[in-house]
């Protein structure tokens, strides 16, 4: 029998997904650029959130990714391997998993 209740896990889940407000991406190990938040929900258990990494014009490699919230702060980060053509962008998903286990 789970501890917390589904009405406040779903209220964590929410104040996880608004308090994430920055995503960053890492290009060939070095250079770090903005990327854009295009939408974010919940779907089950899960925060999902949505982020595009525009083209840098030229071939690269996504080589991290790093998230921040409301007061700046670096909540996560993972690296990656995401090989992009000079005209690929990239749609990132991030998914959160918020449950009881």
């Amino acid at each position: 029998m789970a501890f917390f209740s589904n009405t406040f896990l779903n209220k964590r889940r929410n104040e996880l997904l608004n308090s994430i407000v920055k995503f960053q991406y890492q290009t060939n190990n070095s250079t770090w650029r903005n990327g854009t938040i295009n939408s974010k929900e919940l779907n089950g258990t899960d925060a999902i959130v949505y982020v595009n990494c525009p083209s840098s014009g030229a071939a690269d490699t996504i080589t991290a990714v790093r998230v921040y919230d409301v007061e700046g702060d670096l909540a996560g980060q993972q690296s990656i391997s995401l090989v992009r053509t000079s005209l690929n962008s990239a749609l990132l998903r991030f998914t959160f998993p918020l449950i009881e286990t």
